[in-house]
């Protein structure tokens, strides 16, 4: 029978591998001194190449798998860098989340943004708060009325304080032009009143606290209140009617006050303040009129109106805030 070359070369493969599969076995056998002999069609040499072919494929495969695994993992870690880069884009986040950020949290708490929350610059509960000021008014056309004052409050907590305030006005009231043009031109004069000093118990109420930035170089800290009181002032009137005669007494009068005021803070125990208040107290003013004779002209029963007149001294105060002690010990919640 006459066999063809090609017939021939596959004989010659299949031989090959036989050989090669037969040393491969029959070494280690020989090795454990095993006296077992093996062997194999030509059917399961073709079977064993393809078992071996599939098996490497199915390796290769799950090596891939495993490297898309590792990979993934690598991407759901939440680095430092990525957090920084998440606080420039969006605000809208809890701190809560910040606890879970991590490769084991869900998908959309590593979205979740921080807020970076800056504390309180000066704190002021169990603290003295000394305000030095000086203050003119605002709402008389004919005097003006200028005062010295000191104001103390300790604050009870951070938005509520309670103090004591005192004005010093004696030997600071002054005429305007206008009431002197307006008796020069008219001759006729109007009744005015001039202040010594007063005193209020006050109560203080912080209802903002904030902060800017300027120059985007530096923040810079504040606060407005509330103020409101009760005490007295001493005042009395200005002779312009009669000055020949007349000589007013001080007299004391019961005094309510009510005002807002703001501070800019300097730093944690000095800052710049302004402050407006209204002082409202019943006043007794000149009488219009003067009598025709000197007996009654002297009588200081003809030099004041009848009753009184409901005063509004406006003030505008501006000075500093000092408070006491200079520092504070900051505790941070466990």
């Amino acid at each position: 029978m006459k066999v063809s070359r090609r017939e021939q070369a596959m004989k010659e493969v299949v031989f090959g591998r036989v050989l090669m599969l037969a040393t491969y076995v029959l070494l280690p056998l020989t090795a454990s001194a095993q006296d077992d002999v093996m062997t194999f069609s030509e059917k399961e040499v073709e079977n064993e190449a393809a078992a071996s072919d599939e098996q490497g494929e199915k390796s290769q495969e799950a090596g891939d798998d495993a490297a898309g695994e590792v990979a993934a993992e690598a991407q759901g870690e939440t680095t430092d860098a990525d957090i920084l880069s998440a606080l420039g884009e969006s605000g809208d986040a809890s701190v809560e989340g910040a606890a879970e950020v991590g490769p084991k949290a869900e998908p959309e708490q590593r979205l979740k943004r921080i807020w970076s929350v800056q504390q309180i610059y000066a704190l002021k509960a169990g603290r003295v708060d000394l305000q030095p000021t000086f203050g003119v008014s605002m709402n008389d056309p004919y005097v003006q009325h200028m005062a010295v004052s000191l104001a103390a409050s300790y604050y009870i907590t951070e938005v509520l304080a309670a103090g004591v305030s005192f004005n010093f006005y004696h030997w600071l009231n002054a005429e305007t032009n206008l009431n002197f043009i307006l008796e020069r031109a008219t001759h006729q004069a109007v009744p005015i009143n001039e202040y010594s000093w007063g005193g209020q118990l006050n109560f203080t109420y912080v209802p903002m606290y904030g902060k800017f930035a300027m120059f985007r170089e530096w923040i810079y800290h504040w606060d407005v209140w509330i103020i409101g009181g009760g005490g007295f002032i001493f005042t009395r009137p200005i002779p312009n009617i009669d000055p020949d005669y007349r000589d007013f007494d001080w007299d004391m009068k019961f005094c309510f006050n009510v005002g807002i005021g703001g501070r800019l803070f300097l730093n944690r125990f000095l800052a710049i303040s302004l402050e407006l208040r209204d002082y409202i107290f019943p006043e007794k003013l000149e009488a219009l009129t003067a009598p025709t004779t000197p007996e009654e002209r002297a009588n200081k029963d003809n030099w004041l109106e009848d009753g009184y007149k409901l005063t509004n001294n406006v003030m505008l105060h501006a000075g500093v805030t000092i408070f006491i002690p200079f520092l504070v010990e900051y505790e941070l919640p466990k």
